[in-house]
């Protein structure tokens, strides 16, 4: 009898943050494992899904608005391009992942 291993992908409740113009924005990902969270991603209101955090470090690009605390994605100075869904994602895609939909207002 072969052993397979089968992955599972644990959804959280979505949940919703809003932010304004100019203000830093802490994206939590309320992860249950030790390790670095291995992604975030962002779908930017029906645009294509993109990476803002791979192995635990932030894409280029974002470097300097995007910092990653633990496994909480920080947001400088938002402003209205960052309104989308994040999703945050552990072990390599095959653990929990977390979403948040963030709206910045004000800009």
């Amino acid at each position: 009898m072969t052993n397979v291993c089968t992955a599972q992908l644990f959804a959280a409740r979505t949940v919703n943050k809003t932010a304004f113009f100019g203000q830093n924005v802490r994206l939590t990902c309320n992860s249950s494992s030790d390790r670095p969270v291995v992604w975030w991603f962002k779908d930017q209101l029906g645009t294509e899904e993109t990476e803002v955090v791979v192995n635990g470090k932030v894409v280029d690009g974002n470097v300097d608005r995007m910092t990653l605390v633990g496994h909480d994605l920080v947001i400088h100075n938002a402003f209205s391009n960052d309104t989308g869904m994040y999703t945050c994602v552990e072990n390599y895609g095959f653990g929990e992942h977390h979403k948040i939909f963030l709206r910045v207002s004000g800009d």
